[in-house]
């Protein structure tokens, strides 16, 4: 047998073993289905949304109109359970004064 010959042989012996290989695969996993199809995602879009709410923009908004003063600062912040916000402002160009914001918008504050 020529070398060629040999080498066509094999190339159609293993075509074919291939073929009926990935049909018995294709036919086997129609069956079972892959453990991750149907599955529920892990994280859900709730978890990662803002705290409800105000909005920081809101938050230095009221801060702003309730003291007269510059907003210097804002940050989300926690207080006696709540969630909110805590403000830094200037008071009559001199003084600064924190401020915490809760969720619903009620002033807090600090010193």
């Amino acid at each position: 047998m020529k070398p060629h010959a040999c080498i066509r042989w094999a190339a159609g012996q293993l075509t074919g073993f291939l073929v009926c290989a990935l049909l018995v695969l294709g036919f086997s996993s129609a069956r079972a289905q892959p453990p991750w199809v149907g599955a529920e995602p892990e994280l859900q879009p709730q978890t990662l949304v803002k705290p409800p709410g105000i909005s920081l923009e809101q938050a230095t908004n009221i801060v702003r109109r309730q003291t007269g003063g510059r907003v210097l600062s804002a940050a989300p912040a926690g207080r006696g359970g709540q969630r909110g916000y805590e403000v830094r402002v200037l008071v009559d160009g001199k003084r600064v004064k924190t401020v915490f914001v809760d969720s619903q918008g009620n002033l807090r504050s600090r010193d």
